[in-house]
């Protein structure tokens, strides 16, 4: 997911920050400290480890949250499930990357979209339903079945 504050720019931009942190000498000590919920919401004066625990949790956890800005990570359904007073990711007003198509996994209980905003590509494989391909020249989306 992506918080609705983010422009895609800022967003590749702090996934680079993480991804150098992941490449640098210090890395064991990032990954050990790297799990935990807090803090819940970004903002631009997060700064060490809880900028980057922020980055990766909407990254790779964000699937709700409020219209603020703050994740909820408990729930993993679907959207007919949202949690009160949450909202899915891409459903947040205003959201700063709604004019460029995100693609995204791991929301295995998500049904298709079919949104021009949005590319969901996790369709259950490890549970035994399809893997997803999407061609980025075609646009087109291919799926082989999991069940064996």
């Amino acid at each position: 997911g992506l918080p609705s504050i983010w422009s895609t720019a800022e967003a590749l931009s702090y996934a680079d920050e993480v991804h150098a942190v992941l490449r640098g000498d210090n890395y064991q000590t990032f990954l050990n400290a790297m799990y935990g919920n807090q803090p819940a919401a970004w903002h631009d004066q997060l700064q060490g480890i809880e900028r980057l625990r922020v980055v990766v949790n909407a990254l790779t956890r964000l699937r709700f949250c409020t219209p603020e800005g703050e994740m909820e990570f408990a729930h993993h359904r679907g959207v007919d499930e949202t949690p009160a007073g949450y909202v899915p990711w891409f459903d947040v007003p205003g959201r700063q990357t709604a004019d460029h198509t995100v693609a995204f996994g791991h929301w295995s209980a998500l049904k298709p979209l079919h949104r021009a905003d949005v590319l969901e590509l996790d369709t259950g494989c490890v549970w035994g339903r399809t893997l997803t391909f999407y061609e980025l020249e075609t646009g087109r989306r291919f799926s082989c079945d999991c069940s064996a």
